[in-house]
């Protein structure tokens, strides 16, 4: 029995290894297509330089592999990952500390200091969520200038169909995606590993650039102009690799760490083909398919074929990659309610957003069209990433400070990690400022505009809360017993998505002084499997002078179920027939002056334009009725 379970084990690590290849790897995956031709356009490609950046993009691989595949992946938040879900994590370990009466000054500090860097993390990832399609499927298309430059003009029109069709494929969900596109990445690693290594045996000798040695000296004997700007573009052979934590929920620990194994060495294994290719010819210009077209016209057009499908590809972790980030933010209040669509019976994080995905497809389409080549979005790609690292870093750190509060040694053994992340994270993100007068500029405007939303939505939808009525239900069904309320016929059904409060809209009738016969509040909760829909009611109690009976309807769904017929489900449970169904309408208002209060204006704004989730409950429209007023939202408060 025990045998089989081991061998089930193995097969599932596989099977989620090899479907990570397919949606997790294909951005780190396609670097291989502009890195090493962008350098060599900045410096030329002689010994030293070709070793030196070869063992630089060695050492940048290994950085990745021990803070993402190594240290990140353990810290997660009930399989989730991301820079959301440490933040989660972060607040939880608080959370028990003050429970247990050790909470401090530096605790809050951490996680203060967590709140705000997660703010800006996810906001910089999502903004390279935009650029990665962008320039992955350019770098591809571009390709085929080497033997056809008429058909430049054709270049962009091309990856605007691209980009349309990959975003218009996402609602099949992420695991149909991944069987779809898994078989073409395993291909390609195989392909370009094949590649590198015809190459690496013609100038078996470059293998000496594993040793680190050639990247100090690279370091030494170059101004510090070069190695900032070719730092800077080095990077770019690991943007891409935070996916394996972003996209954690989608794919296994074990099953992400294998397939990283398979894919460093491959991509290693190119990159010092490459470098070989270059020793002997110095040519950089589209040096990826010079090095094809250098084995003959069929590898090239086979080549260019799967370096096509692989950049159409390596949009598709960074695209899940935004769903699970856009989630997770709007679980801690710092984006707007959206509804999600999952996926996949067997594995609950594989989701789909459907504004997030159209959203991303416009900002996209733009900077392609905006920019126009890969080289000109090089100068924007890289600097978004390399600040996110720098916050992932310190969160990080901040998380395993609290978990071993108690036993700071266990912590110290993390700090000379922590200090060579952060130098790594330093020097990308120095090496990084360059770009901005050149286009780096892009993604920290996207940044702004993401990180305002953010800051607008929570502070916002804070003070709104705040400022609704609240009560728990107990407290409310014995305070009727002293109301003087006009009793009508029928029932009033009443949304809750709090399940121990009552709903605003409700306290707000009492005010008005009548209810109906019947008030039902009824909540849907989400749970961990899939299928199914099981509901129940309990009587709160009654209102024996004015004949209001207060009842409570708990329904439980499985996650792949997007709507939940609570007619249907209040009809099962023998509720009378006259219902109306009463949901809150509040109107933000937000006094002046206009500019102390620009983030509430901006939150108002998007409060109104947000679509409500209610379509889901598949209520009638003309039983729907709303009830509310005017909120006035002052940072005064």
């Amino acid at each position: 029995m025990k045998d089989r379970e081991k061998a089930a084990k193995k097969a599932s690590v596989l099977l989620m290894a090899y479907m990570a290849m397919g949606g997790i790897l294909g951005d780190i995956g396609t670097s291989p297509l502009y890195v090493m031709a962008i350098v060599f356009g900045e410096i030329k490609p002689t010994r030293e330089n070709v070793m030196g950046v070869l063992s630089l993009i060695t050492l940048s691989f290994l950085f990745l592999t021990l803070k993402y595949a190594y240290l990140a992946l353990r810290l997660d938040n009930e399989g989730e990952g991301g820079t959301f879900a440490l933040l989660t994590l972060i607040k939880k370990e608080a959370k028990a500390l003050q429970e247990r009466g050790l909470a401090n000054r530096r605790v809050l500090f951490v996680v203060s200091m967590a709140t705000v860097l997660s703010l800006l993390c996810g906001a910089l990832l999502l903004s390279d969520g935009i650029i990665t399609p962008s320039i992955s499927v350019l770098s591809a298309f571009e390709g085929i200038q080497v033997v056809f430059p008429r058909l430049h003009p054709w270049v962009v029109p091309l990856t605007v169909v691209v980009l349309v069709a990959l975003f218009s494929i996402q609602r099949r969900g992420t695991e149909k995606i991944a069987h779809l596109f898994s078989p073409v990445m395993v291909l390609w690693f195989s392909a370009i590993a094949l590649l590198g290594w015809l190459n690496i045996l013609k100038t078996p000798w470059v293998l000496e650039a594993l040793n680190p040695k050639y990247a100090f000296l690279f370091l030494a004997h170059k101004p510090l102009a070069v190695t900032f700007a070719v730092m800077g573009i080095v990077f770019l052979c690991i943007t891409g690799g935070e996916a394996m934590y972003a996209d954690m929920s989608h794919y296994s620990r074990a099953g992400i760490r294998l397939a990283w194994a398979v894919a460093a060495f491959c991509l290693l294994s190119n990159y010092f083909g490459q470098g070989a290719f270059l020793l002997r010819t110095a040519r950089h210009e589209n040096l990826f398919f010079a090095l094809s077209y250098a084995q003959g016209e069929k590898v090239y057009f086979a080549m260019l074929v799967l370096a096509t499908l692989a950049a159409i590809i390596a949009s598709q972790a960074i695209i899940t990659g935004s769903y699970t980030t856009y989630k997770l933010a709007m679980e801690l209040h710092y984006l707007p309610r959206l509804e999600i669509k999952s996926t996949s019976p067997r594995y609950p994080g594989q989701i789909y957003i459907a504004p997030v995905n159209w959203l991303m497809m416009v900002a996209c389409l733009f900077t392609v069209l905006f920019f126009r080549s890969s080289a000109a979005l090089g100068a924007a790609y890289g600097l978004a990433v390399t600040g996110a690292f720098i916050g992932n870093t310190l969160n990080m750190a901040g998380c395993l400070y609290l978990q071993n509060y108690q036993e700071s040694s266990r912590f110290l053994k993390y700090v000379p990690l922590f200090l060579i992340f952060l130098v790594f994270d330093t020097t990308f993100f120095g090496s990084n400022l360059g770009k901005i007068p050149t286009g780096g500029w892009f993604p920290l405007v996207i940044c702004a505009f993401l990180a305002a939303t953010m800051l607008s939505w929570f502070r916002g939808s804070r003070l709104l809360y705040g400022r609704l009525p609240k009560e728990f239900r107990r407290d409310f069904v014995e305070r009727l017993q002293d109301e003087d309320l006009t009793v009508l016929p029928g029932v009033s059904v009443y949304m809750a998505r709090d399940p121990e409060r009552v709903p605003p809209s409700l306290i707000l009738e009492v005010k008005g002084g009548a209810l109906r016969e019947q008030v039902i509040l009824v909540t849907v909760i989400t749970r961990s499997y899939p299928w199914g829909v099981d509901y129940d009611k309990r009587l709160l109690g009654k209102v024996a002078r004015e004949g209001v009976e207060v009842y409570e309807v708990i329904i439980e769904k499985g996650y792949m179920r997007s709507f939940v017929h609570v007619p249907h489900v209040l009809d099962s449970l023998d509720f009378q027939d006259e219902r109306r169904y009463v949901f809150g309408d509040w109107q933000v208002t937000v006094p002046m002056p206009p500019r102390k209060n620009l983030l509430l204006r901006y939150f108002s704004f998007l409060y109104r334009v947000v679509p409500p989730i209610r379509a889901r409950f598949l209520i009638p429209r003309e039983e729907v009725v709303y009830i509310g007023g005017d909120v006035e939202l002052s940072l005064d408060e």
